[in-house]
């Protein structure tokens, strides 16, 4: 049997309910995972603050991974950040404003918006609770760390391929985070390289991690835990990649698994999960 001692889970569409909302046992569960130590971190393309915001009462609890992987914190120290040089962000910046993309720069204290895409204002706050308006992200002189692009026409992938990926290349890290966002970082940033750093500092090896996420921009995590978990209702060309289903987020799948961890005390083994294919 293998002892878990890392424990990370994307949010939206995983641990998050159909209407975005916690379990509401989440803190309760978090609490008794480390008092058997084991650490919990939220994974998430959200920024830190903004994750700092969402679990206040736990932010002493929680270890934050950021932006798909571009900042970890943890009881307000910062552990790691890969910052984007600025002359890459500014041509993605001026690439996106020419082909009438709505870009967010994701700075580490706001995240930056040209006005003309005010009208999203809604869909950006739902991630970025911190948002700024300018003119022209070009102006902007602010260290980032992630450089995001929303499809509101839900064609993330098919875009990106169209217009960026035969420019970039294998220049950045790309993550496709659902049908309406893609996330572009510094080459080898993602929640996968996060999670190993992250159990590197704790004196955790994979077979003592567990992840869970949904769909592609949580492929690199989902495998390299050892227990990787990608939720029943999550997107079915990853089944092939990861070792164990997990029940949807509809039914609060990533705590129905947390709880049979810690009614064996953070011990498992293979046999204990249902195999992904």
């Amino acid at each position: 049997m293998d002892t878990i001692r890392l424990i990370a889970s994307d949010l939206d569409a995983t641990l998050l309910d159909g209407q975005s909302q916690l379990p509401p046992d989440f803190a309760e569960t978090v609490r008794a995972l480390a008092e058997r130590g084991i650490r919990f971190a939220a994974a998430s393309g959200r920024p830190i603050y903004t994750l700092e915001e969402m679990f206040a009462p736990l932010r002493d609890d929680i270890i934050f991974v950021g932006d798909n992987g571009g900042a970890i914190c943890w009881k307000g120290e910062s552990l790691y950040l890969s910052e984007m040089d600025a002359a890459d962000w500014r041509t993605l910046a001026g690439q996106a404003r020419s082909a009438g993309h709505a870009a967010v720069l994701c700075g580490l204290e706001t995240a930056y918006v040209e006005e003309q895409f005010r009208p999203y204002d809604r869909v950006f706050k739902r991630f970025y609770t911190k948002v700024e308006y300018v003119p022209h992200l070009e102006d902007v002189t602010a260290r980032v760390d992630k450089f995001t692009i929303y499809f509101p026409e839900g064609d993330a992938q098919k875009g990106y391929d169209a217009l960026y990926g035969p420019v970039w290349g294998g220049r950045f890290s790309v993550a496709v985070a659902g049908a309406d966002w893609v996330d572009i970082m510094n080459p080898g940033v993602h929640k996968g390289a996060a999670l190993l750093l992250l159990g590197k500092r704790l004196g955790v090896p994979p077979e003592g991690m567990m992840a869970f996420g949904d769909t592609f921009n949580d492929a690199e995590m989902l495998k390299a835990a050892k227990y990787g978990f990608l939720v029943e209702n999550g997107s079915p060309a990853l089944r092939e990649e990861v070792p164990f289903l997990a029940p949807p987020n509809t039914s609060s799948g990533v705590m129905q698994v947390l709880r049979r961890v810690l009614a064996q005390n953070g011990r498992v083994c293979e046999s204990d999960f249902r195999r992904a294919k």
